[in-house]
């Protein structure tokens, strides 16, 4: 079942998260920067990232990547990081190769994109690409990132290619085939998401998330049966008498023997499951071990 969804930059300016949730929207990936024009933080990007949490609103995040060698990409990548460190997102945060970077031919190009989202990977978040069709068909090995990398498909359609791999698709923007281009009044793009993000991303820690430790087994039930190991109470007399054990008695680990009287509350008791019998005594006055 596919989820609703948009990207936003500082293109859609003072933007209503909180109206966006009323029409629909359940998640936002927002640019956090780019390196077409400097290595440069979108502007917009802490406040949309607050306001879109402040409406209850699921987060992913992009970069406007300009890589074209893997020196480059690794620099790139390090100031995407930098950007996003010590914040939570649901959603993937996501390479965006368009523009000439996409144009690469595929020896030069693929050897980038893996770079940069080994990198994202490795530093603990869950990471994608965003590139058409023809960057996926001739500029990289597509099908091998997709496999292994969310894509996120720019495709402006009435539906989404039938390729194995997209994970998210972009179905409309300034143009729009499915709905209005606009959302909470402004022209925004708008995504279709194909997976549960929000519970495979904080299930594994990633994201900054933390992962949940195991829950431990629960400790099974003790109860009093043959075969149960015991230690008798210090006040423990003999049972139906008030005469006392002798003193290793009471310092040592028994077996239950036997459990039997009328109330089953006389309690036959011996230092192996097999072998003399030490004693009997009253179940009241014992504790199991």
């Amino acid at each position: 079942m596919a989820t609703f969804g948009i990207d936003v930059s500082r293109w859609q300016g003072q933007f209503n998260f909180a109206q966006a949730k009323k029409e629909g929207v359940q998640f936002v990936i927002i640019k956090a920067g780019g390196a077409d024009d400097g290595l440069y933080t979108d502007y917009k990007f802490i406040n949309n990232y607050n306001a879109a949490r402040s409406a209850g609103l699921k987060v992913g995040a992009y970069y406007f990547f300009n890589a074209y060698s893997v020196t480059q990409a690794t620099q790139q990548a390090d100031h995407f990081l930098s950007i996003i460190r010590g914040k939570k997102f649901e959603y993937p945060i996501f390479a965006d190769v368009e523009a000439g970077m996409a144009d690469q031919p595929k020896a030069t190009l693929d050897p980038i994109m893996r770079t940069i989202l080994t990198k994202l990977e490795n530093a603990g978040y869950w990471a994608g690409w965003y590139a058409g069709l023809a960057t996926y068909y001739w500029h990289v090995d597509g099908p091998a990132l997709a496999s292994r990398w969310t894509w996120w498909l720019p495709y402006w359609g009435s539906t989404c290619p039938k390729l194995d791999g997209i994970q998210m698709w972009q179905f409309g923007g300034n143009t729009n085939y499915i709905r209005t281009n606009k959302i909470a009044g402004v022209v925004c793009d708008q995504d279709y998401s194909y997976k549960d993000f929000p519970t495979l991303i904080t299930s594994r820690g990633l994201n900054g998330y933390t992962k949940a430790a195991p829950k431990p087994a629960p400790t099974p039930a003790k109860t009093l049966k043959v075969g149960a190991k015991i230690k008798l109470k210090s006040t423990a007399t003999v049972y139906g008498t008030n005469k006392k054990f002798a003193s290793f008695v009471y310092n040592s680990t028994f077996v239950v023997r036997e459990i039997t009287g009328a109330k089953k509350d006389r309690v036959v008791f011996a230092p192996k499951a097999t072998g003399d019998i030490t004693g009997a005594v009253a179940a009241s006055q014992i504790t199991l071990v």
